[in-house]
């Protein structure tokens, strides 16, 4: 395989017909993909550590390098859609996402888009980020994990299904439920992965009021945590239930990545995609 086509099989997997803004090649040394360090975040060791291990490629999760990293903002249009999907207005969608992505672009002007990318071409490694197409991936398999869960149910049984995922059952991955009250009544559902990042507050309160119970979050700041406890503290219906973000992460890039290996790619997974395999 040649790194396009590494990138492209991720994009294949998730259905998505083009390569979203977050995921590239960031450096191609033409040559063959034959072994991959595969990992969740990465720095310069991570590349030495690749090179002594005989690899020629390195596989990052997370948007660090080239456009991936410059261009991360435009894929929060995903997160738009998402909300469209669970009935929110597009217009509300819009606002309560303006923050959030004006934010991120100013984020991504001021990045080292290219540290990663230097030390690649350096050591004369194919470097490539795939980010929301596994996420896409594994935002499916959560979605599955809770078909046929009554809106009865109470949100401890929203997190007993989750934990089937092998990723997500690891002794050290802890939910947290905001509020914390593993009683109360699910709801209808929204699974917010792959939107490029979590929505915080301001998306969980748009969700909210278009009729969703429990949000699915793969991680949350304190402070919009704060702000989501003391507006259930007052009456306000809803929450959030926090599956952890490098185990949740690695629901899809581990399915990625079987699907390299059955091209015939040597996997070394690392950062994270060891500890929480499947």
């Amino acid at each position: 395989m040649k790194i396009n086509d590494v990138l492209a099989l991720a994009d294949e997997l998730a259905g998505f017909g083009r390569t979203p803004a977050d995921s590239c090649v960031a450096h191609d040394a033409s040559e063959p993909v034959k072994k991959a360090l595969a990992t969740i975040n990465c720095d310069t060791g991570d590349l030495l550590l690749a090179k002594q291990l005989g690899c020629d490629t390195v596989i990052v999760h997370h948007p660090l390098a080239g456009s991936a990293r410059r261009e991360f903002h435009r894929v929060l249009q995903r997160m738009v859609e998402l909300m469209v999907e669970h009935h929110v207005s597009g217009e509300r969608a819009i606002n309560a996402t303006e923050r959030l992505r004006e934010r991120c672009r100013f984020n991504d002007h001021a990045s080292d888009w290219d540290h990663l990318v230097s030390g690649a071409r350096l050591l004369g490694l194919n470097l490539m980020n795939a980010h929301l197409a596994p996420d896409e991936i594994g935002r499916q398999v959560m979605v599955k994990a809770l078909e046929g869960l009554g809106e009865h149910e109470p949100v401890s049984a929203v997190a007993e299904r989750l934990r089937q995922i092998p990723e997500l059952a690891h002794e050290f991955n802890d939910f947290i439920e905001v509020p914390d009250d593993p009683m109360r009544q699910c709801g209808r559902i929204a699974v917010m992965h792959a939107g490029g990042t979590n929505g915080g507050a301001d998306v969980a309160q748009a969700l909210f009021e278009a009729g969703i119970g429990t949000v699915i979050y793969i991680h949350l700041s304190g402070d919009d945590a704060i702000r989501l406890r003391e507006r259930a503290e007052a009456g306000g219906l809803g929450g959030v239930l926090v599956t952890g973000h490098f185990a949740t992460d690695a629901i899809g890039m581990n399915a990625y990545l079987d699907a390299v290996e059955k091209k015939g790619v040597e996997v070394v997974r690392h950062g994270g995609l060891g500890t929480f395999a499947h």
